[in-house]
């Protein structure tokens, strides 16, 4: 399991040269395999390392406890007698995929806004089965962008305990909007009205034990900076909700570090030259790749399946009726489930989605075009309306078809959300040293990424073999 200082990802960069040079060692270096003989041996297949070369054919992969111990192949790796070994011939092997914008507490229903009230006293257990559905569609990472931080933590706890069965959890609540007195806080978030006020709240929710500091919708520059600088000071990233040109702008000149629903939120107007350059270039690019080549602006998680969710209720309402949201949720949440859905041209956000979508899909092919490919991650907003979990592979096919090859698509789940989160140190790759986070597919999504959707064949988590069902 990620100790809690790893968990903070981020934080670490600028503490760990620091503790280094007083001799603290906080956890374990990638590259630094604990003292443990393997336990785990997964022999043939093709190895998709996630750093976006070739392909290792005939692989090996050795594991030791929770970390992996060895990479190669058959003639290159030995494996030590009497290891557990899977026969992974005829497939492929990946790093663990990330959903990196979703939530625990929502699972699809059409009341967003009631739903965590209603049913609070289930937060956990809703989010417990969340999870669970989420590790067996080969999430290993799961960014939760909002919710109940209490029973997030308490989630978090019992999954690296083992007591439940879940992804990793990068926690992000309560979120932060800017004070309106025309808009009342239905959402009971965090609000912020001055800049004095903005550096006091982020230290409170800093304070609570957040991986990252969240902020939504419309802010005036000179108060989010200051939220995005005390941030910064504490190691923590910034990510921000952006549903209009002007909020992109804003983010990025006040140095947000990632921008959710860019595309998505703001499908009625195309972007001009200068707004695309500013969204790829950043006012301060950052260097990101394998071999930090690249300079970019902040990183993009585009939420397609947000908007898609509802073309597709659209198109296949008999979705609604399928018998695993009875078999995943108490009777209660089921029927209030249904309930919600009774009427899906009435959800928010439904309106004009078939038209939307293909506006919002022409843009992300424009972004990609114009050199944005580098900053690309795959979020989906998961748990939002009729976006029942786990939509992740549904949004990197979108990716795919707006211009990023079969490699760039897998990197968007894998080595480039763990460097969104700064843990590529430990996560992201199928690595000497990284935590042992793969998935099995059978047969080969460099041809066919649709595979990811429905032939994982086994979740490997911290070691932990999981078999979907």
């Amino acid at each position: 399991m990620l100790d809690r200082d790893v968990n903070r990802g981020v934080i670490m960069k600028r503490t760990f040269s620091i503790l280094l040079l007083a001799g603290v060692c906080l956890f374990p270096f990638a590259g630094q395999v604990q003292e443990h003989s393997p336990t785990l041996a997964i022999s043939g297949g093709q190895l998709i390392d996630g750093y976006g070369g070739l392909p290792v054919q005939d692989a090996v992969v050795l594991v030791a406890g929770d970390r992996i111990a060895e990479v190669g192949n058959v003639d290159t790796v030995t494996i030590p007698d009497g290891v557990k070994t899977l026969d992974m011939n005829g497939m492929s092997i990946l790093p663990g995929l990330w959903e990196s914008h979703g939530h625990l507490f929502h699972i699809g229903e059409g009341d967003p806004a009631d739903f965590p009230l209603k049913f609070k006293s289930e937060a956990k257990s809703i989010m417990a089965a969340v999870a669970k559905t989420s590790l067996f569609a080969g999430i290993t990472t799961f960014r939760d962008t909002g919710g109940p931080i209490t029973e997030q933590q308490a989630l978090r706890a019992d999954i690296e305990a083992g007591r439940l069965p879940g992804p990793r959890l990068f926690l992000a609540s309560p979120i932060l909007h800017q004070r309106n007195p025309d808009k009342p806080n239905i959402r009971r978030d965090y609000l912020v009205g001055s800049p004095e006020e903005a550096k006091q709240v982020t230290q409170d929710v800093i304070g609570l034990g957040v991986d990252q500091v969240k902020v939504y919708g419309f802010w005036d520059l000179h108060i989010l900076k200051v939220i995005v600088d005390t941030a910064h000071k504490a190691g923590l990233g910034v990510d921000a909700d952006v549903r209009h040109i002007n909020a992109y702008r804003t983010a990025i000149e006040a140095g947000v570090d990632r921008m959710h629903h860019v595309f998505t939120a703001d499908p009625l107007s195309d972007y001009k030259d200068d707004d695309l350059r500013l969204m790829v270039r950043g006012i301060k690019p950052v260097p990101t790749g394998p071999r930090a080549n690249i300079l970019r602006g902040p990183f993009i998680i585009p939420t397609i399946e947000m908007r898609n969710a509802y073309v597709r209720v659209f198109a296949f309402p008999e979705f609604t009726d399928h018998p695993r949201f009875r078999q995943q949720y108490s009777e209660e949440v089921y029927a209030h489930l249904r309930w919600s859905w009774s009427n899906p041209n009435a959800v928010p956000w439904g309106i004009g989605a078939p038209e939307r979508i293909k506006v919002a899909k022409r843009k992300l092919k424009t972004f990609i075009e114009a050199g944005g490919r580098e900053q690309i991650v795959a979020g989906t907003d998961a748990g939002s309306p009729f976006n029942v979990h786990s939509p992740l592979t549904r949004e990197i096919q979108h990716y795919l078809e707006a211009g990023l090859t079969p490699m760039e698509v897998i990197q968007s789940a894998t080595l480039r959300a763990a460097q969104l989160q700064g843990v590529e140190k430990d996560l992201g790759t199928v690595t000497e040293g990284k935590y042992a986070d793969m998935v099995i597919v059978d047969g080969d999504p460099l041809q066919d990424i649709t595979l990811l959707q429905h032939k994982i064949v086994l979740v490997i988590k911290g070691g932990e073999v999981y078999y979907p069902r």
